[in-house]
């Protein structure tokens, strides 16, 4: 299927490039290693930081957190943005919970010993295009890669001390949780159920297509939340910000794999648990190709319209909804040529096309939304979104736990599932019994839509009856 004729390739309005430097990753303290090589390099590390000081508690904690930082740069293996300034390394500021002032210490530490070195300045918000800046693009140097030279992917785990549930308030601030919350029988036995899906996965060589094993911290799950308990819960891991033709691409004991992907879940969710029924009705029913038809904007890509929709069920009002909307601009990945959406903050620089063009637009696909859709109306700007995370974060712990008894590796991103392609009967049967125990409340009968995407790309339709 062509997404995008040549004409608007050449024109270059639609937003086709490159990636650029300001799409640079973080780096994340995920990885760890008691390699050899990791505890010599932190052995230096850790004895330079300590050189100058008289007195420093705590010596242990230092050497573990330098083997983090250590097995994390390697890790990266190109160039990483990194902030060094304390205030994000503060209780209620970091955005990350291993971004603790050992850290700092450390990786400054690092930066003097000519082990990391500044590719590109901070950009401070004053000269920034917007009003928040840009953090310092660093590199590994040769010094660095020289006292690692037979560390392998094989030689990372995980951050020990990376919790496997995080909560987060509306500005992404990590929430920290007192020490008994992580000594609960609930969270003990999601601890346990995700080591156990984690080691399976590596047990059956789950790897890249050109042969290089995925690393634990790429697949590593956490159960993640917004501000309380009742908002969020969907499961996530690095292995997700992957482009999806290249996660389809992976194999599983050297085997090729497909995904088994719920049709319009949260639609189907909302429907099914706030609505009591299990399909739309209504004057336009019989004309819908799907909850992301809209009539007079058959024109944008349906991927353009999904992720329209769903802007209008995750936004707290109609007012942010159109905000959001303004905001959202697409293009085309220079390198996967797959479709990508991005709704920027009001600071940030933009690249592609807009998804709309006016305000009056915007109101317009609304309105036209609305009438095609009547049951989803009262859902615009009403923040069920994150509601909805949670009710496809159960279906997800109920996949992982019927993958627990039966032992099969699977690869959960959101409401797909990635397994092996001679798995397909086993991963449809376990989606009805995780659909089935997650709906028991509500309606549980009748037929859920599923799309298998095999290996070579080929879907099919699968019905899913309950």
């Amino acid at each position: 299927m062509t997404y995008f004729n040549q004409d608007e390739l050449e024109q270059g309005d639609q937003g086709y490039r490159e990636p650029v430097r300001d799409e640079v990753q973080y780096l994340s303290i995920r990885a760890y290693s008691s390699h050899q090589e990791v505890k010599e390099a932190a052995n230096i590390l850790v004895g330079e930081f300590t050189r100058t000081r008289q007195r420093l508690r705590g010596v242990s904690k230092y050497e573990k957190d330098a083997k983090k930082l250590i097995a994390s740069i390697w890790l990266h293996k190109n160039i990483f943005r990194f902030t060094t300034k304390k205030i994000y390394f503060t209780r209620g500021k970091r955005k990350q919970v291993w971004m603790t002032n050992r850290t700092l210490d450390l990786f400054n530490c690092a930066r003097k010993l000519g082990w990391v070195e500044e590719v590109r300045g901070a950009i401070p918000p004053y000269l920034a295009k917007g009003d928040k800046g840009l953090s310092t693009i660093y590199v590994a140097t040769e010094s660095f890669n020289k006292l690692l030279t037979h560390l392998s992917n094989q030689d990372i785990t995980n951050n020990p001390d990376m919790p496997c549930v995080l909560r987060k308030d509306k500005n992404k601030n990590v929430i920290e949780e007192p020490p008994e919350f992580y000594q609960t029988s609930k969270y003990r036995l999601l601890e346990s159920l995700l080591e156990r899906h984690l080691k399976r996965l590596l047990a059956h060589k789950i790897a890249w297509q050109w042969s290089e094993s995925i690393t634990a911290p790429d697949l590593l799950l956490t159960h993640q939340f917004t501000e309380d308990f009742s908002h969020g819960g969907r499961f996530y891991c690095n292995f997700q910000n992957k482009p999806k033709a290249q996660r389809n691409k992976v194999t599983i004991d050297g085997k090729p794999v497909g995904s088994l992907d719920i049709t319009q879940c949260h639609p189907m969710l909302i429907l099914r648990i706030f609505k009591g029924k299990e399909s739309e009705d209504g004057l336009f029913t019989q004309f819908n190709e799907d909850v992301y038809q809209v009539p007079g904007f058959e024109s944008l890509h349906r991927d353009i319209r999904k992720k329209a929709v769903n802007t209008l069920f995750n936004a707290e009002s109609l007012e942010a909804a159109v905000k959001s909307l303004r905001n959202t601009h697409w293009w085309i990945d220079g390198f996967t040529d797959e479709i990508v959406i991005t709704t920027y903050k009001s600071s940030q620089k933009r690249h592609g096309k807009k998804i709309f063009e006016s305000t009056q637009q915007i109101n317009q696909f609304i309105e036209n939304f609305k009438i095609c859709h009547p049951l989803f109306a009262d859902t615009i700007g009403s923040g069920i979104g994150l509601k909805l995370q949670g009710y496809d974060g159960n279906i997800t712990h109920n996949m992982l736990r019927l993958a627990d008894k039966i032992n099969i590796p699977i690869v959960p991103i959101h409401e797909e599932y990635l397994c092996k392609e001679e798995d397909k009967a086993k991963i449809i049967e376990m989606l009805r019994g995780a659909l089935k125990v997650t709906l028991d409340s509500y309606i549980s009968s009748g037929i859920v839509h599923a799309k298998w995407t095999d290996s070579s790309g080929n879907k099919e339709k699968i019905s899913i009856t309950l």
